[in-house]
């Protein structure tokens, strides 16, 4: 397909700044996640990510030091896909000023709510439970933050992260209010911002959880070293969130159209349910 370019654009003489349109905000997932970095990995690739759910037995005053010394382990699956993005300007488009670089913002948004999405997949009553808070932005205040820590109670950390309109009805209204992204700011160990829910259950709209609740495992997609040394470049950037993804760039030279590519290989899995907890829209 083609570029949509405005015309006034191939006319007139461009600026050497562009402005790239609002994207989602994504919160930071590495305060709820492990993260299991695995380096090169193929399309489809299953990660076991070992999650320690039984310990041995505790005795007092023991005979034997060897008995009921049995540990119970349970595996999750992360099902690891290439999330990628391509985009070009044709010669014709160069003659006319037109940049390969001023589109990678904006793309760089799009791929990162891409992963947002997957990454989010796992959030569901199914995984960790029903609701521990279900509440529409107009009614929801700090004091609905005792109901999600008291349902949190149990978590060796409480880090959220909420929709954007939930989160400004935390923001402080004088010099002595808590600012929500300060650790231990109404309790919790961190607060964050998220406005791209769509790849989490309908409704969702917030995550409580603790460091293991969720298991993500990304890494770099695998290239031969040849097709890498035909390439103008290749290096690891960080996309909106967090993410580490690869950016490289080449040229079509039949037509000479420059290309750029964004890819991150990247799965999602529950990692401990019993260490997550969402929050629904009320609706």
């Amino acid at each position: 397909m083609a570029n949509s370019f405005a015309s006034a654009l191939a006319v007139d003489t461009l600026a050497e700044e562009s402005i790239t349109t609002l994207g989602p905000v994504l919160g930071l997932l590495d305060n709820f996640s492990l993260d299991v970095a695995v380096n090169p990995v193929a399309p489809g690739s299953r990660i076991q990510v070992e999650v320690v759910s039984g310990g041995a037995t505790a005795q007092t005053n023991p005979s034997s030091y060897t008995s009921n010394s049995d540990s119970t382990k349970i595996a999750r699956a992360v099902v690891v896909n290439q999330h990628s993005i391509s985009f070009k300007v044709t010669q014709a488009e160069l003659n006319n000023g037109h940049r390969l670089r001023s589109l990678l913002r904006k793309n760089l948004q799009v791929i990162g709510t891409a992963c947002r999405d997957a990454i989010f997949a796992p959030i569901t009553a199914a995984n960790y439970g029903a609701a521990v808070l279900d509440s529409t932005a107009a009614n929801f205040d700090s004091s609905d933050l005792q109901t999600v820590w008291g349902a949190c109670k149990d978590f060796p950390t409480r880090h959220l992260i909420l929709d954007g309109g939930y989160y400004s009805k935390l923001l402080p209204t004088n010099a002595d209010s808590f600012l929500p992204g300060q650790s231990g700011a109404y309790g919790f160990d961190s607060i964050g911002m998220n406005n791209a829910w769509a790849g989490a259950e309908a409704k969702v709209i917030g995550f409580c959880g603790s460091a293991d609740a969720l298991a993500i495992a990304s890494g770099e997609p695998i290239m031969d070293d040849e097709i890498q040394d035909l390439l103008s470049f290749y290096e690891a950037v960080e996309l909106p969130g967090g993410l580490t993804a690869y950016l490289s760039s080449f040229t079509d030279l039949g037509t000479r159209t420059r290309y750029m590519n964004i890819s991150v290989m990247l799965g999602a899995a529950v990692g401990d349910a019993t260490a997550g907890a969402i929050i629904t829209d009320g609706t």
